[in-house]
């Protein structure tokens, strides 16, 4: 055939080359990026069209919750939120699911403390009690059940397609970050929300997958609910450089109502604790008491769009701009401490849009020509209690300017959630999300690495052979297996297998100027029963500070409750797993995903010098060969471990044990162990045999 097929087929063994350099999980990770991005937009699709669905049916409007809540008679206002109560509190009891929080925090945990694991089928049950609290008129923000539902389907793809902990984690927080971009059609915000909320880290191999699934989640969003920013606002601006002092003042009046909204969300939560009502039945009663407030105030059903828009247009009254922050900021925390679901980005937002309007316009009173008006005012206001509240400035100043649009609000924008969060920090105040974790008695770890740490335990690391003496073994067997062990401590245990403690090397010194009194001692009496001990389920970061105080090279590893020893865990094994996972240097250590009864743990393996470990995907060119004809024992050096093929009927992956007689498929994914020389020798072989088929077309 002519240049352009050659030239094709030179473009196609290239591409397959380099598919084909990188490692299968490598590409499984870049290819769902994009589809968790597609995904995420496409479920924030479904859960804003359920809510207007559900809203229609309590309200009789799936638009404006405000104006349909005005029109309804009082008592509607108190009964339709009773029976969204109800119907939230008969969810959890018959899913057996818990369904109070707002999200962000169960993500928050499970990325730094569970490898991103995040449970797709608890997920739904939330997701629906969320729909259900907002429909009925519950104070909180749609972006909660869409964050949660994005992240666990990050999850349970990058677990499905066996991606790394790491990958898990950054999938995860792309999901999640992708749902905040598409829900507030603000990408760039959401990127910042994964990045500077989620896994406090802006290190570039987290910030592009976020940024792509954010871009995608966001055009699927707009493509179906509209372009628009969020706020079609006037055009405020900087009316001149002393209103800057204007906006330090709300920057300290943002950061003192973020500490109070915060404290309120526990305060409420406290005391329906403290009532020991049945779960069903907590959240009717506090739906109903936001259903009491709504009698007066509907602003503060659902969360609070249409009142946050006439505020930016200076359409509320004074009254109301004074009277509704403490109404919405009592609203949301009988909604969230009676076990509701939902964001709490958009209370936060429109708690500092109302605080910010009613300080805006006292300042314009007293300084109408050189202050904007109070919309302005409510726009930075916004900002500033997000700000505060989650101790996120770069999130809560780029959400304000992409749901606007407003590029002149931008500079007092930044210099206020900049007061607002220091103030906060200045109260050693903790985040809305961290004080929610501490009081659940669970300590993050800081930073990416640290995280890394508390995630594997010793368990994954261990060595699970047995070292030991019995308590009764005479000196003279210590002194030779101190010899022929290379180690300066030697464990003890009873006839039970006990761990009894230690015979450190300095003690066995100690007794050899006894002489004679030497054949009568026993292991039991050169034991240190103080020597340090790991359990199997304790995090690798603990086991550094303890090696750091112990001068050994190994510790053993005992049972938690019968203290039998079932193995020892070296700082070796330490160090490897710390530049291999943290600081990305290869290693002799290959993980593993073992199934036990108790569920999936990481294993370590150490391998030879110079092996590898690697899985190959089979190309066309050696379709229908035996693992005998590709003499990859004999030509490389190669063993098989097992071969992975593709159901054509359910789809699904099928796991082999391999024969020397298996016959290879095109896309069969090959497992291999070998040197790094014959495993690239190999695959040198297979791109060869490509690219001349492909050049004799």
């Amino acid at each position: 055939m002519g240049w352009p097929s050659t030239w094709l087929g030179k473009l196609l063994s290239r591409l397959w080359a380099q598919l084909t350099s990188r490692a299968p999980v490598e590409n499984r990770y870049l290819l769902l990026v994009p589809v968790v991005g597609v995904l995420t937009g496409l479920s924030g699709v479904a859960i804003a069209h359920l809510i207007a669905f559900f809203q229609n049916c309590f309200w009789g409007s799936g638009q404006n919750l405000l104006e349909a809540a005005a029109a309804m008679p009082w008592y509607f206002r108190v009964l339709i939120p009773l029976a969204g109560g109800l119907i939230v509190g008969c969810i959890g009891w018959l899913c057996r699911a818990e369904t109070r929080g707002a999200g962000t925090t169960g993500l928050i945990q499970a990325i730094a403390l569970k490898g991103g694991n995040v449970s797709l089928r608890q997920t739904l049950p939330r997701t629906l009690t969320a729909i259900v609290t907002m429909a009925s008129g519950g104070s909180l923000g749609r972006e909660g059940p869409i964050i949660t539902l994005g992240g666990a389907i990050g999850s349970s793809l990058a677990r499905r397609f066996q991606l790394t902990t790491p990958q898990v984690r950054i999938l995860v927080c792309s999901a999640a970050g992708s749902a905040i971009g598409a829900v507030y059609n603000a990408p760039i915000a959401g990127s910042l929300f994964a990045l500077e909320i989620l896994m406090g880290s802006f290190a570039l191999e987290v910030f592009g997958p976020v940024v792509v699934a954010s871009v995608i989640s966001t055009l699927i969003f707009r493509s179906a609910m509209g372009d628009l920013p969020r706020f079609v606002i006037p055009q405020y601006q900087l009316v001149s450089v002393w209103e800057l002092f204007a906006y330090l003042g709300l920057g300290i009046l943002g950061g003192g109502a973020s500490i109070l909204f915060t404290r309120s969300l526990f305060f409420a939560e406290d005391l329906f604790q403290k009532t020991h009502l049945p779960k069903w039945i907590t959240p009717a009663i506090g739906f109903a008491l936001v259903g009491g407030i709504g009698i007066i105030y509907p602003h503060v059903f659902g969360n609070g769009y249409e009142t946050v828009n006439l505020a930016l247009h200076e359409k509320l009254p004074l009254a109301l701009l004074l009277a509704l922050p403490l109404a919405k900021l009592v609203a949301t925390a009988l909604t969230l401490g009676s076990r509701g679901t939902g964001g709490l980005f958009m209370p936060l937002l429109m708690v500092g849009g109302l605080l910010g309007g009613a300080f805006g316009y006292g300042v314009h009173e007293l300084f109408p020509q050189h202050t904007a008006g109070h919309g302005a005012y409510a726009l930075v206001g916004m900002g500033a209690v997000v700000a505060g509240a989650t101790h996120a400035p770069l999130t809560a100043i780029m959400m304000i300017y992409e749901q606007t649009n407003s590029y002149l609000i931008v500079l007092p924008l930044m210099f206020t959630c900049i007061i607002s969060s220091v103030t906060v920090r200045l109260f050693r105040t903790d985040s809305i999300h961290m004080e929610t974790l501490r009081r659940r008695g669970i300590a993050l770890p800081r930073g990416p690495e640290e995280s890394i740490m508390q995630t594997l335990s010793v368990r994954d690391v261990m060595h699970e052979e047995v070292v030991a003496v019995p308590h009764n073994a005479p000196f003279t067997e210590i002194v030779e297996r101190f010899l022929k062990e290379p180690y300066n401590n030697l464990y003890v245990v009873n006839d039970d297998g006990q761990f009894l403690g230690a015979v450190r090397l300095h003690a066995l010194k100690e007794m050899l100027h006894q002489g004679e009194a030497l054949p009568t001692v026993i292991a039991s009496d050169l034991v240190d029963d103080t020597f340090p001990v790991f359990t199997p389920d304790q995090r690798l970061a603990e086991t550094m500070e303890i090696f750091w105080h112990e001068h050994a090279e190994r510790l053993p590893v005992i049972e938690n409750n019968s203290r039998r020893l079932i193995g020892w865990l070296a700082k070796r094994d330490i160090f490897g797993v710390y530049s291999q996972e943290i600081l990305r240097k290869r290693q002799l250590l290959r993980r593993f995903t073992v199934k036990d009864p108790e569920g999936d743990r990481n294993v370590f393996v150490e391998l030879p010098e110079g092996f590898q470990i690697t899985t190959i995907n089979i190309p066309l060119t050696i379709d229908g060969r035996t693992i005998r004809e590709l003499e990859l024992r004999s030509r490389y050096n190669l063993h098989v471990l097992q071969l992975k093929r593709i159901d054509p009927r359910t789809g699904r992956s099928i796991i082999e044990l391999p024969s020397h007689d298996s016959r290879l498929d095109e896309g069969t994914q090959l497992t291999v162990i070998g040197p790094a020389e014959g495993l690239a020798r190999f695959q040198l072989a297979m791109y060869s045999t490509a690219s001349d088929e492909h050049d004799g077309d």
